[in-house]
């Protein structure tokens, strides 16, 4: 697989980074707390952290990805790490939800409260997982 190089790795891969950390701390929060945003929106925005948090470890290896969901960034990402099948499972029950980049627009099965909890815990596990391959090129001391 051929790199290709981004203009400004070391700003651009923290900036998706840290707004995936961002987005998946938000997350945390409203899986305990929803205050007046439904499971939905918690969804969304659960899947909108591990997309950031992949991009953000696939920039630090000076690698843009073609594909922008979880699982095809996750076997993109292959050759650059090693890849546990539990994250690429864990996609596959994201897709469940919801056929994304479909041509055929399938209306989204809204997660109940166990499958939410579910679905957070997959992307903690995305988190953990970003964050122990960032490239050593771009870690942080």
């Amino acid at each position: 697989m051929e790199l290709k190089h981004w203009q400004d790795v070391e700003k651009d891969w923290k900036f998706y980074f840290d707004e995936g950390k961002s987005y998946f701390d938000t997350c945390q929060k409203l899986s305990v707390k929803k205050g007046v945003f439904d499971n939905e929106f918690i969804f969304n925005l659960s899947v909108l952290a591990g997309e950031r948090l992949l991009l953000g470890l696939l920039l630090s290896y000076d690698y843009i990805p073609a594909s922008t969901s979880l699982g095809g960034m996750l076997q993109e990402g292959k050759s650059l790490f090693k890849l546990n099948d539990e994250l690429l499972e864990g996609a596959k029950y994201i897709y469940s939800f919801q056929a994304f980049c479909s041509l055929d627009v399938a209306p989204l099965t809204v997660p109940n409260d166990e499958e939410l909890a579910s679905i957070i815990s997959y992307i903690r596990k995305i988190a953990t997982f970003s964050e122990e391959n960032l490239s050593k090129k771009v870690r942080v001391a």
